[in-house]
């Protein structure tokens, strides 16, 4: 499926009261690209873990800051990208022990292991200018499921 629609972007501040919000642009954006809404939710919620890493890690909370969302539609993905000037993440878990999650009854933890399970694709890419990015991308029906880590 080809796709003509340009790419937008949306500037939100980085807080959980704009969850919401980034959930219902995302949710509407997948759906305006041809997802089902089955598909559009799992690819909001992705985003959503993306936006809620930005806020609680990249930005340890503080007001004042923002997350740039960029909907870029592709023949055989929809991408989509959160920048931000918050901190790195420090190492993203190649996997997850739910088992362990459950035993040791940890909160958290399982944002990155939900993008992945959702997305076809998902990194965080920075610059030498220290702009941070989430990255994840969609592959759009018939281009294959999203990507599945092997459980631990």
């Amino acid at each position: 499926m080809a796709t003509d629609r340009a790419p937008f972007e949306l500037d939100v501040p980085a807080t959980c009261e704009c969850l919401s919000l980034v959930h219902e642009a995302t949710r509407r954006a997948a759906i305006a690209e041809g997802f089902d809404p089955a598909a559009a939710d799992e690819i909001a919620v992705a985003v959503g873990e993306a936006m809620t890493n930005v806020v609680e890690h990249a930005y340890r909370g503080e007001r004042g800051h923002a997350v740039r969302l960029r909907f870029l539609p592709g023949p055989e993905a929809l991408r989509i990208e959160l920048e931000h000037r918050g901190a790195a993440p420090t190492s993203l878990p190649a996997g997850v022990d739910l088992g362990r999650l459950a035993r040791e009854r940890r909160r958290g933890g399982l944002g990155v292991h939900l993008m992945r399970r959702l997305m076809d694709h998902v990194v965080h890419e920075e610059s030498a200018a220290g702009v941070g990015c989430w990255v994840l991308e969609r592959n759009r029906a018939g281009s294959g499921s999203p990507g599945r880590e092997p459980e631990s």
